[in-house]
């Protein structure tokens, strides 16, 4: 193990959008977007009666639960999880409302229980690579929300190539941010790809570097393959992988407990 540079947070929660998993909707009528991080598309059709009719589209290769809700009445909502790539209608509103509809969106599908983690993941960085676990599990500098909580940092020159560190399918991929720091603005700036796995739950693999994603959504991956780079994008202060496992139990977005194996094949220790 090589002694990489000082832990990569500061002393406040990680709590963006995306390791929140809380994507950003575009809306076409209104439209109001995050265009590099659009994962899911809301368009309203007025019917020949005057209601409205809602059409969502999931622009993420995995599920996606969605909550359409008539801004001017919220009581009046529809709900749906979407598989990959789906578009569906999944409401009727009332035509009078003075306001838009809203889209909210989470990713995964709901799970009421979280997903048993039997077997450790692989380690996500090459053999022979230098690095350092900078932070584990309920990390004070940012792992405290829960869905960062069950999360390990790796410190690692920019560029190190991201591993699968289990087989699945990419969700999604976001590397277009460039800035990092500690501006509070950049906790939803945040590089990431997210790999869905059989079991429902979602690897999380953050931070990397702009435009290093070697995956699209929708890729099926191998354990080992090349996801993309390390990077230090978002709320970061030097190059790391954020790596956590979460799920969705419905209300939220949490992480789930998991083992890993380090390098030399002896397990990693995730604990603070």
């Amino acid at each position: 193990m090589t002694e990489r540079p000082a832990p990569p947070h500061g002393g406040r929660p990680a709590r963006s959008i995306a390791a929140r998993g809380l994507v950003a909707a575009a809306l076409l009528w209104p439209f109001a977007a995050l265009p590099q991080a659009v994962t899911a598309e809301l368009s309203i059709e007025r019917r020949a009666d005057g209601s409205r009719a809602a059409l969502v589209r999931n622009a993420l290769g995995g599920p996606l639960q969605v909550t359409v809700v008539d801004a001017a009445r919220p009581q009046e909502r529809a709900e749906a999880t979407l598989d990959a790539f789906e578009t569906r209608a999944i409401g009727r509103f009332g035509g009078d409302g003075a306001g838009g509809l809203r889209l909210e969106a989470q990713v995964g599908a709901p799970t009421p229980l979280p997903p048993e983690q039997r077997r450790p993941y692989a380690f996500p960085l090459p053999v022979g690579a230098a690095w350092r676990l900078t932070q584990g599990f309920g990390g004070r500098a940012s792992h405290r929300d829960p869905a960062n909580f069950h999360a390990i940092d790796l410190a690692a020159p920019l560029g190190t190539p991201v591993l699968a560190a289990r087989a699945g399918t990419v969700m999604q991929v976001v590397d277009t941010f460039t800035d990092s720091g500690t501006d509070a603005a950049l906790l939803e700036r945040t590089n990431l790809v997210r790999v869905l796995h059989d079991d429902g739950s979602m690897g999380l693999y953050a931070h990397i570097a702009a435009g290093s994603a070697r995956v699209r959504a929708g890729d099926p991956v191998r354990v080992g393959e090349a996801l993309a780079g390390v990077g230090s994008v978002g709320w970061s202060t030097a190059p790391h992988l954020h790596f956590a496992v979460q799920f969705n139990d419905g209300r939220e977005l949490l992480t789930v407990p998991f083992r890993m194996a380090g390098p030399d094949g002896a397990p990693l220790p995730t604990g603070e």
